[in-house]
């Protein structure tokens, strides 16, 4: 039979309320209504994002056990666990960090509160959110005594966690103590780990949302995957490889988009770095897309063909061809998703540049690619501009350009006012033709870099986001399509 975690201290909650944090966090906790599940999202306070918390939650009613969660090498405390009598501490801390562990190890889920946090009834406290950064009531209650020089640290990087009618009475008796030397007590336990660096906390409630029913205590020096139950072997998390961990995001349906990541990185800075400019979206009104998929000029054996074609040549599965020069294929589940993408950023980028022109041949070479003559072999322009005017140079292998030519022409006449654009001449569509396969290479190209970065196998919609918006040029030729900062299903309802 196995071994199942013994509990370090045990404490009865009567008020169906819990209050937490350092000892002026508690002390205002114990003063605030009492709260449900908040549903609260972060803020920005200067140039950190921030959540806004009472420091008291509903709670399950009865004994609550603490469990210490020690390092297994050196047996030293590194996080606590606290939970309802009836909750299974193992299954408990397993989901909890699942759904938002330490930000600080791969593969932890959420660092914020978002939707999958709330569905999943885990409550997000970061650094930021409580203890040393937050002073309501610090001035009146202080920290009490320090630890002493050798975790000088201890009063900031530790908390408490109290039934919220015994809150007061408990913080005027820890405050005459170090954080080591306060004891459980029948109402509540104060969670002290030595030598730790900032604290987040991760509160588990029942399944209605109605009460907590478990906290994680932990700092930026627990390694879940080097932590354990105390008088337990197994670690709480397994360290796997990366691809182990891709397999099992794609199983869990993880959401590899990139568009969340890409609203993040497209957020203007606040505080002092608001003078750093971040690239943007442009206004709402200059999006272009969705578009409908009979209308998309890439088939998926197209891209594959642009995705295989490497500086002159296609390479196939059995090639000798090294690692660093493939272009990964694209993940099982997402390789739709990805089609869509790159469709919706040619024709974003059609409608937006080739469109409106009047001219044809080298008059709308100069207009669509003004920088041409820029001395920079990575400019896009210059690139651009010999594909455009000699489009028949350097041939795509098993790239039909006969038949995306012709879905290019289709759609160029579908948006002129005459239903004939000027660009619909053989020659101008056959120079769009290889402008268009020549930047959606460069965009699986950047996918692909993303994807090495981050030590997967294959690509998903996220790493072409990503290496997009991180190209000055192309993110310039692509960024007022729709679908690229929302997704296709978001545009659409848009």
């Amino acid at each position: 039979m196995a071994a199942s975690p013994k509990p370090h201290a045990r404490f009865t909650v009567e008020t169906g309320c819990l209050c937490f944090g350092a000892l002026h966090n508690i002390w205002e906790g114990s003063l605030a209504d009492v709260q449900a599940f908040p549903i609260t999202r972060p803020e920005l306070s200067g140039t950190v994002a921030v959540h806004p918390l009472e420091y008291n939650v509903a709670a399950l009613n009865g004994t609550w056990a603490a469990y210490h969660l020690v390092d297994v090498r050196s047996q030293e405390v590194r996080a606590w666990f606290v939970c309802h009598s009836d909750v299974d501490p193992e299954r408990e801390v397993d989901k909890i960090l699942r759904v938002s562990g330490s930000p600080y190890e791969e593969d932890s889920g959420s660092s914020m509160n978002d939707d999958k946090t709330n569905r999943e009834g885990v409550l997000v406290i970061n650094r930021y959110d409580w203890g040393y950064y937050k002073k309501s009531f610090f001035d009146e209650i202080g920290e009490g005594p320090p630890e002493g020089d050798s975790d000088f640290l201890a009063n900031s990087n530790s908390a408490g966690l109290v039934d919220r009618a015994h809150a007061q009475d408990q913080v005027r008796e820890w405050k005459d103590l170090r954080p080591s030397e306060r004891r459980p007590t029948a109402a509540g336990i104060w969670m002290y780990s030595p030598h730790a660096e900032y604290m987040f906390g991760r509160f588990g409630f029942d399944a209605a949302r109605t009460a907590a029913r478990s906290f994680l205590f932990f700092s930026t020096n627990t390694v879940f995957t080097g932590t354990a139950f105390s008088g337990l072997d197994k670690c709480l998390r397994k360290e796997g490889t990366h691809e182990e961990r891709f397999e099992r995001r794609l199983r869990e349906g993880y959401d590899f988009s990139g568009v969340e990541e890409l609203r993040r990185m497209s957020t203007p800075l606040g505080g002092p770095f608001a003078f750093s400019s971040r690239p943007t979206a442009p206004p709402e009104s200059e999006h272009k897309g969705p578009y409908d998929p009979s209308r998309y000029v890439f088939r998926p054996e197209d891209l594959d063909a642009l995705r295989l074609y490497r500086k002159g040549t296609v390479s196939h599965p059995g090639d000798n061809v090294p690692a660093y020069a493939r272009i990964a294929e694209f993940a099982n589940g997402w390789a739709d998703q990805a089609h869509d993408l790159l469709n919706e950023l040619a024709l974003s980028y059609l409608d937006r540049f080739v469109v409106p022109l009047s001219s044809t041949g080298q008059s709308a070479a100069e207009i669509l690619f003004p920088e041409r003559a820029e001395d920079d072999d990575r400019c896009l322009d210059v690139h651009a501009y010999q594909h455009f005017t000699q489009p028949h140079a350097e041939p795509i292998p098993n790239f039909n350009s006969a038949s995306v030519g012709v879905r290019i022409k289709d759609f160029l006449n579908s948006r002129s006012e005459s239903n004939l654009s000027p660009l619909a001449d053989d020659n101008s569509i056959t120079g769009i033709c290889r402008v268009l396969a020549y930047m959606t290479s460069e965009a699986l190209q950047l996918g692909n870099n993303a994807t090495r970065d981050s030590r997967r196998s294959r690509m998903v919609p996220y790493d072409i986001r990503v290496g997009v918006y991180n190209n000055r040029d192309l993110f310039h030729a692509f960024k007022y399509s729709r679908v690229f900062w929302k997704g296709r299903q978001d545009a659409m309802e848009g």
